[in-house]
């Protein structure tokens, strides 16, 4: 695996003492795994790095999953839509800090969220949101880019995208 930084993609992005850890592929996979309700967020840049294949690998696991922006059209030029809901992020991100949302199939809210194919700056944003407005939460960053809002990241690896879909494969193993 390659070596994984552990520093904003965007070095103005220092969120205060509480920033996110660069953790292994696999230690989020089983995290994931543990979950009770996890959900992947999915966002426009789905198709960016391979990203979609995974994305359908992780939602055939039994993961629901919330398409952002774009990312539904992804899903269907894939075929793949079985657990597949349109969200609009911000939106979702103000539900999901609720504890008492019922969730997008109605049978309450998460306890897990993974963001994957996102904007860098969007994504960064929403998981401050996350951070600090729903600790009923844990937030998950699978993107190739270091985020440190999440409470666990991938490093930076946006330049190694061989090494990225090895580390999601890891993830999908786990699962």
């Amino acid at each position: 695996m390659a070596e994984l930084k552990m520093a904003p993609f965007n070095a103005g992005n220092v969120p205060g003492p509480k920033m996110g850890r660069v953790t292994a592929p696999a230690v989020i996979g089983k995290m994931i795994k543990r979950a009770k309700r996890p959900l992947l967020i999915c966002g426009s840049n789905i198709e960016k790095h391979g990203s979609i294949d995974k994305a359908i690998e992780i939602g055939k696991k039994g993961i629901p999953i919330a398409a952002t922006g774009n990312a539904i059209v992804a899903f269907r030029k894939k075929g793949y839509t079985d657990n597949v809901k349109y969200a609009l992020l911000t939106d979702l991100v103000n539900c999901l800090c609720d504890p008492e949302w019922k969730g997008l199939d109605g049978k309450g809210n998460y306890d897990t969220v993974i963001f994957i194919g996102s904007l860098y700056y969007l994504v960064s944003g929403v998981l401050s949101s996350i951070k600090n407005f729903a600790p009923h939460l844990k937030a998950l960053a699978i993107d190739p880019y270091y985020q440190p809002n999440a409470e666990m990241t991938f490093g930076d690896i946006w330049k190694k995208q061989d090494d990225y879909l090895a580390m999601l494969d890891e993830v999908i193993g786990e699962l």
